[in-house]
């Protein structure tokens, strides 16, 4: 409920210059407090500001009004309203030599980005209209954006306490998850590369890397740079919480199929306790070598894979589970020289029962040219020979022979 000793209070953290306390006071989240008073109309609290003389009046309408708004589910309208608070809050910042206000700029920023994505979830009538405004809406958080990194990136002055620049990745994050909902990863490489070129990057806040470097490897997932991705989440997951189980499992989802194209296989551990169960049955087939099952599992869990972004990172572990397959029965059956035709007999029983001897004959050759075997075929015997010393790469070289290209899938 707000009275005049919520406007009064408010005020007095604003001329105290107590960034913090005003950010809980303008947080929209976790406070029920917050709940709109009928009683207290707009123009009776706005009558309370103006009969005081309060300076930070306009900020404080406008949140009551979006408070309003976001009652009556008007989420274009709330949206509009933060985004007026936010300009404000931006202007005040690149007057002001200090930093007391990053707090209360950066609770209104997460916020913003909350309306925006109310908006887009909420239902209308007409679609087109509102994905025309939630364009607009899009563009307009971009903007607003940019003019904060900016004026926090060009703070090169201050003193090291004063400095705006410490929030400048906490800012990146925020359009990283933007850019990172609508598929507009292109849009995000100026960002990024500004962070890894700061040279102080590692005295950012821990909470804010560990954002930074999981959206950074999701977008480099994308990119087909799963090298840089893996190394990426990595330092995400290190870095994360030991108590943060939603984090550790939300990037995990997306390590663990980066570290099995490397042949690091998860333990029964490890999905246990993050309870990834969707990977389980996946391991046990690549290590298997059981091509079948492996398929069967990918397209039992499609829709699961797709939502994690990693549908296609998956459909590259072909090229392991075939190795996987082949080094199995040539340990069995010591000998490196095989006719095409007992390979052939092996892959319709472990991959596809219509397998002849041509498709088997172009799978072998596919194999030695991408790495994962070394040796050649003899069209003239109709047998393949491998290599006597290594004949099945480590899955690392597996990995970096068939990572050449996004589109590379593998053998259909």
């Amino acid at each position: 409920m707000y009275t005049k000793d919520y406007i009064l209070s408010t005020t007095t953290f604003y001329n105290e210059e107590n960034g913090s306390e005003l950010a809980n006071f303008f947080s929209l989240r976790d406070n029920s407090s917050k709940e709109w008073n009928l009683k207290n109309t707009i123009d009776y609290l706005q009558k309370i500001a103006e009969d005081n003389e309060l300076d930070f009046e306009g900020e404080i309408v406008l949140h009551l009004s979006v408070l309003k708004s976001i009652g009556e589910k008007k989420y274009d309208d709330a949206f509009k309203g933060q985004l007026a608070i936010l300009q404000n809050i931006v202007k005040y910042l690149q007057s002001d030599s200090e930093n007391w206000m990053v707090p209360l700029a950066n609770t209104v920023c997460v916020d913003l980005r909350y309306l925006l994505n109310a908006y887009d979830k909420y239902d209308s009538t007409n679609k087109k209209l509102k994905m025309e405004k939630y364009n607009d809406f899009q563009k307009k958080y971009i903007d607003i954006m940019m003019m904060y990194f900016r004026i926090c990136s060009n703070d090169i002055r201050a003193p090291a306490r004063q400095s705006k620049r410490w929030t400048i990745m906490f800012i990146v994050n925020q359009m990283l998850k933007v850019y990172h909902k609508i598929k507009k990863f292109h849009l995000t490489t100026g960002l990024t590369k500004t962070i890894f070129m700061c040279p102080d990057k590692n005295t950012f806040p821990i909470a804010h890397a560990v954002t930074f470097y999981y959206y950074t490897g999701c977008k480099e997932i994308f990119e087909g740079k799963f090298n840089d991705a893996r190394e990426n989440l990595t330092i995400a997951f290190e870095g994360c919480h030991r108590h943060s189980i939603k984090n550790k499992t939300l990037i995990l989802k997306k390590l663990i199929p980066l570290n099995m194209l490397h042949g690091i296989m998860p333990s029964k551990h490890l999905l246990n306790k993050y309870n990834l169960d969707v990977f389980k049955d996946l391991t046990e087939y690549i290590k298997m070598g059981n091509v079948k099952k492996f398929r069967e599992c990918i397209d039992v869990n499609e829709v699961y894979y797709m939502k994690c972004g990693i549908y296609l990172l998956l459909q590259k572990l072909i090229n392991l589970v075939y190795r996987n397959l082949f080094k199995k029965f040539f340990l069995i059956a010591n000998n490196h020289i095989i006719p095409v035709e007992t390979i052939t007999t092996i892959l319709k029983k472990f991959d596809d029962p219509e397998t002849d001897f041509d498709k088997a004959q172009s799978l072998l050759v596919n194999m030695i040219y991408r790495g994962t075997l070394r040796g050649y075929l003899s069209h003239a015997h109709k047998k393949v020979v491998l290599s006597k010393k290594d004949p099945f790469p480590t899955g690392k070289q597996v990995f970096d022979k068939a990572t050449k290209s996004i589109n590379e899938i593998g053998h259909n």
